[in-house]
């Protein structure tokens, strides 16, 4: 008999990316409307919780004159034509969907992977987390580029199927197929669903 799942003592939610220039390019979208439902009712339960775990936001921006980005690289070229992701503007800041409490962490990040240019590691290793639960957007960018690292650093992954989205969302169903429903599970990473991971942390 499987055992019930669980998330432990010592895990952490990560809510990666929900920031204003990407919901809304998705709000009005039914996969959109669907996503931003799915992610606050998550972060209200998880702010519920007494105690709290830890909780981490990431949002994507660059410092004045972008020193962060070479020109023409990768990366540079595929973000360059979507937005400048200036430190401050309203477009990096986490949406208004999702209530940010006063214990919860929100990092800057430079790059697709949660961790790039600042201290999540090690806040995750200082606070002894040894479980990760991942929602955000995009699921083909931060969220699998996040699981790679953490798999690599030994992190029981989990990753709520719901909570994720691709981008542009007529691209999610293919995506998912391929990341949700085959490569997570062959890494041995937890793919659960909301109901899931609402139980699971009713539990921990």
């Amino acid at each position: 008999m499987e055992e019930p799942l669980t998330f432990g003592k010592n895990y952490a939610v990560l809510n990666l990316d929900l920031m204003a220039i990407l919901i809304d390019s998705v709000k009005h979208t039914p996969e959109g409307r669907v996503f931003i439902s799915n992610c606050s009712r998550w972060n209200d339960a998880v702010h519920k919780e007494d105690p709290q775990p830890l909780v981490i936001f990431t949002t994507l921006f660059f410092n004045p004159g972008r020193p962060e980005l070479a020109e023409g690289k990768p990366f540079h070229r595929l973000i360059d034509a979507f937005d400048l992701f200036e430190a401050g503007s309203a477009a990096v800041q986490i949406t208004r969907h999702f209530m940010i409490g006063e214990k919860d962490i929100v990092l800057q990040k430079t790059r697709w992977y949660a961790g790039a240019g600042n201290g999540m590691e090690q806040i995750l290793k200082a606070q002894n987390i040894d479980t990760v639960i991942l929602s955000g957007l995009s699921l083909s960018g931060v969220v699998m580029s996040t699981v790679y690292r953490l798999f690599d650093l030994d992190y029981h992954i989990y990753v709520i199927s719901d909570n994720v989205l691709e981008l542009p969302t007529d691209h999610h169903e293919n995506c998912a197929k391929v990341m949700l429903d085959t490569l997570l599970p062959k890494m041995n990473v937890k793919v659960i669903t909301l109901d899931q991971a609402l139980r699971v942390l009713e539990r921990s």
